[in-house]
């Protein structure tokens, strides 16, 4: 059904691929009101995400720095990579503490520990991979925990019509950024160890040999602080709590527990995630090493492989999985996705070369395109109401944090336990994704499709700082 929005314009649902739930129908005869604070606010936050590209690049290439420019051991790539788990779980809590608090000061704050702790790096030598390693994964621990805080604001500050079009847009715009970030650092760090075309290019690097990583990851660093100032501009609207009765953190845990037991679909949904995204996660720390090691990656070929290809083919296909996600269970779409993204691990277990695994990667970026509105939005899918909602995201997100904390160490303990070769895992991978693929889309065709909660209308125009 088309919606107006903000600018006036009729735009259909279907364009608005992050959309939480269908917005209230407008007065009758009257066009949309237009919101004084919202041209600010988008346009601080596209700013803000804008200069958190670099930062994003740098996490996402952890695992590859780690190994090939610390040398850091397996487990230490294990460790980086479950770096983010604790911030997840502590989301349950945070979520909670937010609930009749400023949203502001809980992104801001961890948001800018973050990126100070990345800035650190500037005072490591090329042999201190634990320490890397340990500033690495506090960093992400810090950037999870803001999840359920800028979610909020996301909900009170973009009005439900337009929601999905901006927040999308500012995705996209981010995604290419990043995806740009990575390949002047991997550009940057080729140089710096002597790489022929990089040398012939631009000379030889006056640096000397591992130590560009000092000066790259901080000045990406820095440049994510300044987007956390420009994020503290925003003039938010804070939830008032009036509507909302104080309850305590046992009360809430009671909660998670009483919605996976008594809903069942929600809970079968939740264990196939889990099945499949503890083989993803497993993979993730042996695909760094297995690159590195085996197929002899550099710089630009793991900016590639971790960046590049996956997050720019995520920003071409999340508007077509968008739409998709409009007519479509989250859980048929996620077994749709399933196929595709399973074909990554089979090319990674079959790759005699890099370049295969940029094959692989291809599909693992279209998947990913449509498997991140469904990470984000999915669980939400299966709330019966606006209340219950942050109950059935707090779930999704404390399980996904289980999975970071143990599948990392688990894929390590695989590889060794197959004489330190990681094609069997990957091997594994594919055949546990692919069948949990077969197992949603069964399961899909049984569930009674459901309608989205009712949305309580946006708060008065409040601003609250940090």
């Amino acid at each position: 059904m088309p919606q107006v929005s903000l600018s006036g314009r009729r735009t259909a649902c279907y364009d608005l691929p992050l959309s939480m739930s269908q917005p209230p129908e407008p007065t009758a005869g009257k066009p949309a009101a237009v919101d004084p604070l919202l041209g600010r606010i988008w346009k601080l936050d596209f700013i803000s995400s804008l200069l958190a590209a670099g930062t994003l690049a740098v996490i996402e290439m952890g695992g590859a720095i780690a190994k090939k420019g610390f040398q850091a051991t397996d487990y230490e790539v294990a460790l980086l990579t479950s770096g983010q788990s604790a911030g997840l779980i502590l989301s349950f809590f945070i979520a909670h503490y937010a609930s009749r608090r400023p949203k502001l000061p809980l992104v801001y704050w961890p948001e800018l520990l973050s990126r100070l702790l990345l800035v650190g790096v500037f005072f490591l030598g090329p042999r201190q991979a634990l320490a890397f390693v340990a500033l690495h994964a506090l960093a992400q621990l810090f950037q999870a925990m803001t999840t359920p805080a800028r979610v909020t604001i996301y909900r009170l500050n973009y009005p439900t019509a337009d929601r999905g079009r901006i927040v999308g847009r500012i995705r996209q715009f981010q995604l290419v950024l990043t995806a740009l970030a990575a390949l002047a650092i991997a550009a940057a760090l080729d140089w710096n160890q002597g790489e022929e075309r990089m040398v012939l290019l631009l000379g030889p690097c006056p640096l000397a040999p591992h130590t560009m990583m000092q000066y790259a990851v901080p000045a990406a660093a820095l440049l994510g602080v300044a987007g956390c100032l420009v994020f503290l501009r925003l003039p938010v609207r804070e939830s008032t709590g009036k509507n909302h009765a104080a309850s305590s953190m046992a009360e809430t845990f009671r909660k998670f527990l009483r919605v996976y037991r008594e809903d069942r679909d929600f809970r079968r949904y939740e264990n196939f995630f889990f099945l499949f995204g503890f083989a993803n996660i497993m993979a993730i720390p042996l695909t760094q090493i297995h690159t590195v090691e085996v197929l002899h990656a550099d710089y630009f070929d793991l900016a590639m492989i971790n960046v590049i290809l996956v997050q720019g083919l995520m920003a071409a296909t999340m508007v077509f999985w968008g739409r998709k996600l409009d007519r479509h269970t989250p859980g048929s779409l996620r077994g749709v996705l399933n196929i595709i993204f399973s074909l990554d691990f089979l090319v990674l277990a079959l790759a005699p070369t890099i370049g295969w695994v940029y094959v692989g990667r291809i599909f693992r970026g279209i998947a990913l395109g449509g498997g991140t509105l469904i990470w984000m939005l999915g669980s939400l899918y299966y709330a019966r109401s606006s209340e219950q909602a942050p109950v059935y995201l707090g779930i999704h997100t404390v399980l996904t944090g289980f999975r970071w904390l143990t599948a990392p160490f688990a894929g390590v303990l695989l590889k060794q336990a197959f004489g330190h070769d990681a094609r069997p895992i990957f091997f594994i991978c594919f055949a546990v994704i692919l069948s949990t693929a077969i197992l949603m889309l069964h399961q899909s065709r049984r569930e009674a499709r459901r309608e989205p909660p009712a949305e309580p209308p946006m708060p008065a125009p409040r601003t609250t700082g940090a």
